[in-house]
């Protein structure tokens, strides 16, 4: 609504636009440098729309994983198996890093094929566990990721259907990944990206 009264266009019109923008923030794999160092990896609910009958299965899966100190990627994954997250991490994590998680059974396959794997157990009320060589294993990264975008969920857009979650994922990837920038170097960063995205309003039939 804010875009159509600034630009003094339909609602429709300022809809699009703004889903075309944040298709665009997605990240390309194929020339992302992958997350080193420290990794964390968690997922989280994000409520949707629709007529089901448990409250798990009325939301979508957001999957992410952020370098400490670094970039985000973000995923809307259908369940939380091993192949899925393992799929996930294989395409954006690299082999030599350190991934943190949480006690959930589908990382214990995937993370054979890291460097190194620590795993706190919120089932015990772990939630930061300091080690005898000085790090420290958590995913309180994640938790803060996962805050900003459910507070933009619920605090702006109120609901968010499953087809265009991914987009508004998206949305908060770019933003956590220039959140050291100015909005003029976010701006030059994300002009770029635009090439090569379209996004239809309507796929054609033929």
């Amino acid at each position: 609504m804010q875009l159509s009264r600034m630009l003094k266009t339909t609602y429709k019109t300022a809809w699009f636009m703004a889903h075309r923008i944040r298709f665009a923030m997605g990240t390309d794999l194929k020339t992302a440098k992958p997350l080193e160092n420290v990794c964390e990896a968690d997922e989280t609910y994000v409520g949707g729309s629709g007529a089901f009958k448990t409250r798990f299965q009325r939301q979508t899966i957001v999957a992410l994983i952020v370098e400490r100190d670094g970039q985000s990627r973000t995923r809307v994954i259908p369940s939380v198996t091993a192949k899925t997250i393992g799929k996930f991490l294989h395409e954006c994590v690299s082999k030599t890093a350190t991934v943190n998680t949480d006690e959930h059974a589908a990382y214990k396959i995937p993370m054979k094929n890291f460097g190194r794997h620590d795993c706190v157990n919120h089932g015990k009320y772990e939630y930061a566990r300091h080690n005898p060589d000085g790090t420290v294993s958590h995913v309180n990264t994640c938790e803060s990721f996962f805050s900003l975008l459910k507070r933009g969920v619920f605090g702006s857009w109120h609901c968010v259907s499953r087809e265009h979650l991914p987009k508004y994922a998206n949305e908060f990837e770019f933003r956590w990944n220039t959140r050291k920038q100015t909005d003029g170097e976010r701006m030059v960063n994300f002009v770029p990206m635009i090439e090569g995205r379209r996004l239809m309003y309507r796929q054609p039939k033929n």
